[in-house]
């Protein structure tokens, strides 16, 4: 069963389209497209799909789903599932973090979030991660 794909925005692909453009443009000869670009290409096809970033970007589709199925395959990485949160229960009062604690997070396609919690503020946090990873697929 396939999973449904959130469709790219021009914006979306546009950064690694204009590095490829520029890469293809300055080159002298024919040589293997950087492992920089390919890494752009696979994160963005673990979001998107390997069709829609290879026809956008015009990479080759073969080339592009058998790096992305190497970098699933890799051991050691792993996609977050969940967060874990200390839960109170009711008439209990909320475990509140040391101040300055901090979470970052990162997505797959690079983006980045850095949480910086205040002493007696942190229950909202899951809702803010979830926006976060929700709106990168």
């Amino acid at each position: 069963m396939s999973h449904p794909r959130k469709k790219p925005s021009a914006e979306d692909l546009a950064p690694l389209r204009k590095r490829i453009e520029v890469w293809r443009s300055t080159r002298f000869s024919r040589g293997q497209t950087p492992d920089e670009i390919w890494d752009s290409a696979v994160a963005l096809a673990r979001i998107y799909g390997v069709c829609q970033v290879a026809r956008a970007v015009d990479l080759d589709y073969k080339a592009l789903r058998t790096r992305v199925t190497r970098a699933l395959e890799k051991p050691g990485l792993v996609e977050a599932a969940f967060v874990e949160l200390p839960v109170t229960l009711a008439g209990e009062s909320a475990p509140t973090p040391p101040p300055g604690t901090t979470i970052e997070i990162s997505s797959p396609d690079g983006s980045r979030m850095r949480i910086s919690l205040e002493r007696g503020r942190g229950m909202e946090t899951a809702g803010i991660v979830a926006a976060f990873l929700g709106s990168r697929g």
